[in-house]
Parts: C-alpha cells; sequence; structure tokens
C-alpha cells in the first residue's frame, strides 16, 4: 500500500466518509483500476460536472473540507534528467497500464519504456502518432498526425487500432496533436498544422467526440492549439494555444460542452502538459516545464537540457513527471543524444 493511498484512506475514516472513494482515487501501480484524467468510483456518487455515479475526487474531502498538498516543486532539483537519448522527435507520454508510452514522430513509433530505461518499440506504423491518452476502459488513444485521424486500440502491443475521428464536415483532420478522455467518456483533442502544407480543414481547431461518437468543435478562435487536459475534477479544459503563447481555461458542463475560454496564463512556445491531484498545471514550453497553480499563479520551473514537448505522471506512486524533449537535429539521418525521454521526482501526484 502507498503512502498517499494510507494517507487519503485514513483522511476518509477520519471524517466516516460514507463510500470508497478515497479507496478508488488513490490506488496507483500496474494493478490499479484503468485512470483516464482521474479515476472512476462507481460506489460514490458526488456533486459535480460529471454527471452520473462517480468521477475525479478531486481535493474535497466528504466533510468539505479540502485536501491539502505540498509546494510541487519545494526540495526538489528543479531540473529533469536524461532517462535515455538519441531518439529523432519525441513526444505524447503517458502512463498506461503501469508502464510508459512515448512516440517518435519522424520515427513512426510508439516506445515503450522499461523499468532501466531501456525502450523496445511497442507499435511500429504508428502513422505518425504524437499525442497519447487513456479512455474510461483503460485503452489507449492515439493522435495519428501523419494519417490524420485519431484512434484507439486495447492497451497491448500488437493491438489493432479503431478511427474514432477522420472527418469535419467531408475533409480530413489537418493533424490531431493531443489528446485527453473525461471519465464519462468524452474524448478532446487538439488538431493544428505544423507541416507547411495548406489546411485540410478551414481552421486549426480543438475537438470533442461524444461519448455516442459524433464529432463537434470546440467553440474557441484557437490561433494554433496545441496540449490539452483536464481538470482533477473534470470540470474545467484546458489548451495550450502554441500560436499565442497563452494557456487557455474553459468550464465543462455535465454533457462535456465546453463553455468560453479564458486567458490562464503566458507561455511563449507552449506545447503539451499534465495536471498533479492538487490541480497543479505543469506546460512544457520555452522555459522548460513551467508550474502554475489552478488560478493561474506560477509556482516555479522545471529545467530541461532541450526544448520540451510533453509530459505526464507515472510510476507506482503517480509522483514521477515524465518529460519529453528535442534538440536541434544533427542531419545526417543522426540522433541529437539530448533528444528523449527525461524524469523529475516531484512532491504531489499527479494525473497521467
Amino acid at each position: 500500500m502507498t503512502t498517499l493511498r494510507l494517507r487519503l484512506i485514513l483522511a476518509a475514516v477520519a471524517v466516516g466518509a460514507p463510500c470508497s472513494i478515497f479507496l478508488a482515487c488513490s490506488e496507483t501501480g500496474p494493478d490499479a483500476p484503468p485512470r483516464t484524467n482521474g479515476c472512476i468510483n462507481q460506489d460514490c456518487p458526488i456533486d459535480g460536472s460529471v454527471s452520473g455515479p462517480g468521477r475525479e475526487g478531486g481535493n474535497t474531502l466528504p466533510d468539505g473540507g479540502e485536501i491539502v498538498y505540498p509546494d510541487p516543486l519545494e526540495g526538489t532539483t528543479r531540473a529533469a534528467t536524461l532517462i535515455k537519448g538519441r531518439f529523432r522527435f519525441t513526444e505524447g507520454p503517458v502512463w498506461i497500464d503501469g508502464r510508459l508510452l512515448f512516440t517518435d514522430i519522424p520515427g513512426n513509433v510508439i516506445h515503450e519504456v522499461f523499468p532501466d530505461g531501456g525502450t523496445t518499440p511497442w507499435r511500429n506504423n504508428s502513422g505518425g502518432a504524437n499525442g497519447l491518452a487513456i479512455d474510461q476502459l483503460g485503452r489507449l488513444i492515439a493522435c495519428e498526425g501523419n494519417s490524420k485521424r485519431v484512434t484507439r486500440s486495447d492497451a497491448t502491443r500488437g493491438a489493432p487500432t479503431t478511427p474514432i475521428a477522420e472527418r469535419y464536415d467531408d475533409a480530413q483532420l489537418n493533424s490531431p496533436n493531443d489528446v485527453i478522455v473525461r471519465a464519462d467518456g468524452n474524448v478532446y483533442f487538439t488538431d493544428p498544422n505544423y507541416s507547411g502544407n495548406p489546411n485540410t480543414q478551414d481552421d486549426e481547431a480543438v475537438y470533442r467526440i461524444d461519448p455516442a461518437g459524433g464529432l463537434s468543435r470546440v467553440e474557441h478562435d484557437f490561433d494554433k492549439p496545441n496540449g490539452i487536459a483536464l481538470s482533477p475534477d473534470q470540470g474545467t479544459l484546458y489548451v495550450v494555444d502554441n500560436g499565442a503563447g497563452k494557456l487557455l481555461s474553459a468550464p465543462v458542463d455535465g454533457a462535456g460542452v465546453a463553455g468560453t475560454f479564458s486567458v490562464l496564463a503566458d507561455v511563449p512556445g507552449g506545447d503539451g502538459m499534465a495536471v498533479d491531484d492538487a490541480g497543479n498545471l505543469y506546460v512544457a514550453d520555452d522555459a522548460g516545464i513551467d508550474v502554475f497553480d489552478r488560478t493561474g499563479n506560477k509556482l516555479g520551473t522545471v529545467t530541461v537540457a532541450v526544448k520540451p514537448t510533453n509530459c505526464t505522471f507515472g510510476d507506482a506512486d503517480r509522483r514521477t513527471l515524465y518529460i519529453t524533449a528535442n534538440g536541434a537535429d544533427p542531419g545526417d539521418g543522426g540522433r541529437n543524444p539530448q533528444t528523449g525521454l527525461y524524469s523529475i521526482r516531484l512532491n504531489v501526484p499527479g494525473l497521467p
């Protein structure tokens, strides 16, 4: 049993929790239930943005009190350490089924990371996979930028993929980039265009796939949407607009429809992002991994040797932030030794 799980069980017992929300939300490791941007608890209907029984426990105790988390960076190195380099262009880290996956876009591969830092191809011919996520059933969702589609598959090596989004208004998508899944099955993904070729859509937009499979645009005039995430309570959608250099947030209603976006923080060169259990946001940008609290107040920066592209939390206690980052292409088919996967241990557990 992890320290985090024990602490939350004791907290729930202390306040006379009537159900097992903290048991469900604190389980970690390869045998834990699947988690999307949080966890699903079927025993505890609670009020919130996700309708029906069960949603992320968030920061609220059953008596209305709030879990107090430490500063995520205090006492840490504030510098990420290289795990393995010499890739071409890395992206899309996700902790799924007790292991870490990440993508090498020009290599057309999704890699699996071993505990000793070694890697092996997990999926070849990935369609130029970029961002990855987990759905409510523990399946892998992949943004296949080169194939201009979003796919779903079982989280097993060699599993066949099923497209869940390919076209909007009878035109191909531009190049799906990053994706997040809500506990009720709503899927949100960004669709910018970095290829230099003309757009196949009339805009660079954010999309929602509803639980019935319907595809719609999220209402906002984005410049070049890139990273995307949800708050721990699943009631706020975050989008990094790379073109504008802004981190945006919008409320999400019970059906999964996003409301009006507002600017939360400036993130020059902003790319992918992650969120921890306290609601802090970790944004890959020109400075490294900039860390903001849920109100947009900057808490600090994790430095990375080269420009980071994305990040996610993993390991049994969910306190390791895994970061993909890329240096300049050395040319001649070479691979930069600093292009690859980095990590740092933090004080607050986070969401995969």
